[in-house]
This record gives structure tokens, sequence and C-alpha cells, in this order.
């Protein structure tokens, strides 16, 4: 084959692969896809095993790049919660931090300047209060970190998967037509 050959059919291929990825994620059946390809590029011919075959080339592209993609996003997410939590450490400390309350109070009448005409208030006694307050910490901050290492757990993988039952008078095949994963047809060609 020669090199203009394999371009052309390199080029034939990805556009086949954007097609199938765009009619895929939307849900298409593997014998929709099929129509679908052969209207829009004008094929004679684009078997099924094909399609499947098509399919999962995408399905493993998009795994390896999810699984890049994840990393990042794990990774990113883990630092966000590590940053959260040491704030809300910073604000914990804060708020076990005992201080003086100090209040003032101040008594007065008006006065009437005789020259300009304003009305003034003139204090005759103040009052300062200190109070001492003692500080436990705000409980809300230690629950807003435990809720913080519970969300880093779960990123992590560390706790036990969920066990859910499911149950109903449905066959497996017809969970999976019921679904849209496997069309009628595909399930009948395969029986």
């Amino acid at each position: 084959m020669s090199a203009a050959q394999q371009k052309k059919r390199n080029q034939e291929k990805i556009a086949r692969m954007e097609i199938v990825a765009k009619l895929y994620k939307r849900g298409y059946s593997c014998r929709q896809i099929r129509e679908e390809v052969m209207i829009r590029l004008h094929l004679g011919s684009y078997s099924l095993a094909t399609v499947q075959k098509d399919i999962k080339t995408l399905l493993e592209e998009w795994r390896e790049n999810r699984i890049e993609d994840m990393d990042d996003a794990l990774q990113l997410e883990l630092e966000r919660i590590d940053e959260t939590c040491r704030e809300l450490w910073e604000q914990w400390e804060k708020s076990k931090t005992d201080y003086t309350k100090t209040a003032r109070k101040q008594k007065g009448s008006p006065t009437r300047d005789n020259q300009t005409g304003e009305t003034t208030i003139r204090t005759y006694h103040t009052e300062r209060t200190d109070t001492e307050v003692i500080r436990l910490g705000d409980p809300a901050y230690i629950a807003e970190i435990r809720q913080q290492l519970a969300e880093r757990r779960k990123l992590l993988g560390l706790y036990a998967p969920e066990k859910k039952d499911v149950s109903g008078n449905m066959s497996f095949a017809s969970f999976l037509i019921e679904s849209g994963m496997l069309d009628e047809a595909e399930q009948q060609a395969g029986e």
C-alpha cells in the first residue's frame, strides 16, 4: 500500500471514529451507528464487527485518558482538601484563644452652645468593663475537619465498597436492553 493510500485510509478512520464517538456517547446501538456512519461518509460497507472494534478502540483510548485525567483531578482535589484542613486547623486554634472583652458606657446630657446654636453631648460619667473570656474552641471547625478527612479517605478508596442488592423479576439480558446497553436486535442475533 502506498503512502498516499495509507494517509487516505487513516483520514477515513479518524472521520469514522469521530462519528462513532459522538453516536456512542448518545447511546446509539451498534446497528444504528453502522447505518449513520455509512450515510454520513457515503460508505458502501461497514461491518458490525468493525463498529464494535471502533467502539473498543475508543473505550480503551478514553480509559487511558481518563486514568491520566483522573490522576490529575484526584491530586488537585486532595490538595484542595489539604489546604482546607490547614486553614480549618488554624481557625480551630484561634477559636481556643482566650481574650479580654472591653465594654464602655458613657453617660451624658445634651447641651447647647449659646453662640453657635449647636447641640452636643457633655459626658459626665464613663464606665469601662473588662471581661475575661475563656474559649474552649468552636466545635464546628472540628466537625468540618472530620468531614474533609472523610472525603479524603473516600477519594483514596480507603473505605470498603458498598454492597447494593437489586431485586426484581427481570433477567440480566432484559436489564441490559432496558438500560440501553444492548439493543433487542443484538440480543436476537446472539441467540
